[in-house]
């Protein structure tokens, strides 16, 4: 549980309270807690312009004051003990923390590794999240890449300040696509090869109509009428659209499970469709409808477009289901937040839906987030499945792993389990490419710089855990040959031993803003921070030559704690941690 950095937060906030008489209240955001750009100015510093208009003093005449009476009662204050001096340049105080205080506290929370960085920021919220929602009877494609590592990684950001989380995987198994697949199946296609070849032989049906759409202008009408009538109840359409559906879902649960992902709820478009004429009778009756060239819209206020509720052929569409979706969803989980990880592109969409709920005075209309997020470069390869030519996920993840396996081989040639520790490292790559920039960012990705052993990358960051793993079996076995009476302890004396700690003492930040901010790069950052610090001492420190017992006990557990924070920070990202490299 969170005691760290945010206990040092509350203690300087309740003296600064005290110092100023109580004039003001002083707390801090997770912007205002931030490491100094120059170790040489302090490890962290607080800027004091919040102080001004209350205190009616110049900021840096507050962080002068400030520093005074800290510094004085420094000695006095147990809560604050861990601070070794408090210095005010300019309008902030830099704050100087006790090396060997440091690790004492640090070291004693990471022996609780999957609590290191939690908090009860997220105590009694139940929030649902949807994200993925590929399209069945379609190859998961790489661009649903972003909302599905996004997504992954944000639940168990969540999960790990103490939310319950219903992850929803919504998929989109209606609509007039499957008008298309019914006649495609029963015009040139065969049930036993669907069901041996699956996904593919889907794709190859949808491919196939297309084509002799082209040529046959009427087959658009006819896909048409066969969706409408598998929305009546056709049963053998019905039937079809099942194992169409069964079949896909079966096949996206493989890929899920290669990447580690789980999923409480499978839900689909279709589970709405006795929902939705109660919700346009709903609307109807609460806002007003009017039926504008045979479909049927609504005017809602502040919006300058009229929302299409249902086309003029009678078919449903996105924004009624979602509607019926969220009723559904804060009836069944009792939520308290619905958050939906879905591309930039459906920002129109997403504003229309929850202004609509607003409008309808929903309970959780206030409660509702479109997590947005830009989209993915992949070479110079386009996705369009219309044509038969996406990219598909699988294929990513197959080339990653192949990228992967030949780099391995030039390294560690006799490496164990050589297939399975490649697919890591690629699927590792992949998402931290991802998930390491702004999310509403386009993102070009490239397997060479993703896969690089050197720089900001997962695969750095990864050889990193293993180099721990290698360095705790050799560091214990030298100290085992050292002199147990010489306890003499200066490791604490080595700056990048501070660093290393004031690294982990940072994750506890970066974890609190990834929470608010629904931000996996903070983590990402947080985690190649812990690496970077650590090769920084593995460098300028020779473990296996060190004398003193003391100072290898130390030097064992900063090994441990670091192995332990990058496995977490890692697996918040949702990418696994090789033992071995």
């Amino acid at each position: 549980m969170r005691s760290s950095i945010s206990a040092l937060h509350q203690s300087i906030e309740q003296y600064i309270e005290k110092l100023t008489l109580n004039q003001t209240k002083f707390e801090f955001a997770p912007e205002d807690w931030a490491p100094t750009p120059n170790k040489a100015l302090g490890d962290f510093s607080i800027p004091c312009f919040k102080l001004a208009k209350s205190l009616s003093k110049a900021p840096p005449l507050i962080a002068q004051e400030l520093a005074e009476q800290l510094n004085s009662s420094l000695s006095s204050q147990p809560k604050l003990s861990e601070i070794r001096e408090i210095k005010a340049v300019g309008p902030y105080l830099n704050i100087f923390q006790k090396t060997e205080t440091l690790f004492a506290r640090l070291n004693k929370e990471i022996q609780t590794p999957a609590k290191f960085g939690s908090s009860e920021l997220g105590k009694d919220e139940v929030i649902a999240i949807d994200f993925s929602s590929p399209n069945v009877a379609k190859e998961i494609g790489l661009h649903h890449l972003r909302s599905t590592a996004i997504g992954n990684s944000i639940s168990k950001i969540l999960a790990h300040q103490g939310a319950k989380v219903e992850r929803i995987n919504y998929l989109g198994d209606w609509g007039t696509s499957f008008g298309k697949l019914i006649l495609g199946l029963k015009m040139f296609g065969d049930e036993k090869e669907l069901e041996k070849q699956g996904l593919s032989y889907m794709l190859e049906l949808y491919v196939n109509f297309n084509k002799a759409e082209k040529e046959d202008p009427g087959l658009s009408d006819k896909a048409k009428e066969a969706f409408q009538q598998l929305e009546k109840g056709n049963e053998d359409y019905r039937r079809i659209w099942k194992l169409f559906r069964d079949i896909s879902i079966a096949q996206f649960k493989q890929l899920y499970s290669r990447l580690g992902i789980e999923f409480d709820h499978f839900d689909g478009e279709s589970l709405y469709e006795n929902a939705i004429g109660p919700a346009v009778d709903e609307i109807t009756n609460s806002i007003g409808t009017r039926m504008s060239d045979g479909a049927l819209v609504c005017d809602l206020e502040g919006h300058d477009i009229p929302i299409l509720l249902r086309k003029d052929d009678g078919a449903s569409l996105y924004i009624t289901r979602d509607l019926a979706a969220a009723d559904d969803r804060y009836k069944r989980f009792k939520l308290n937040k619905s958050l939906y990880v879905v591309a930039i592109q459906q920002k129109l969409h997403f504003k229309q839906l929850f202004d609509l709920c607003k409008a309808l005075k929903k309970p959780y209309a206030n409660d509702m987030e479109h997590i947005s997020f830009g989209m993915l470069a992949f070479g110079s390869k386009t996705m369009k499945s219309r044509e038969g030519n996406s990219i598909f996920l699988k294929d990513a993840l197959d080339e990653g792993q192949s990228r992967a396996k030949a780099l391995i081989q030039e390294k560690n040639p006799d490496l164990e389990n050589i297939d399975q520790v490649a697919d890591q490292i690629g699927i590792g790559a992949l998402i931290y490419s991802d998930l390491s920039q702004n999310k509403n960012h386009t993102i070009n990705f490239e397997w060479d710089k993703a896969l690089s052993f050197e720089g900001d990358t997962a695969p750095f960051i990864q050889y990193t855990h293993a180099r721990c793993t290698s360095l705790i079996e050799r560091a214990e076995a030298h100290s085992k040959t050292l002199d147990a009476a010489n306890k003499d302890c200066k490791v604490f004396e080595v700056s990048q031993v501070h660093n290393l700690l004031l690294s982990w003492d940072q994750f506890d930040v970066y974890a609190e803003r990834a929470y608010i901010n629904r931000d996996p790069s903070q983590i990402a950052s947080a985690v190649l921070d812990v690496a970077k610090a650590f090769n920084q001492l593995y460098h300028s420190t020779r473990f296996l030559e060190v004398e003193r017992i003391e100072d290898l006990k130390v030097l064992i557990d900063l090994t441990k704690g670091t192995k332990s924070i990058i496995q977490l920070g890692l697996s918040l990202l949702g990418i696994q941690s090789p033992e071995r490299m």
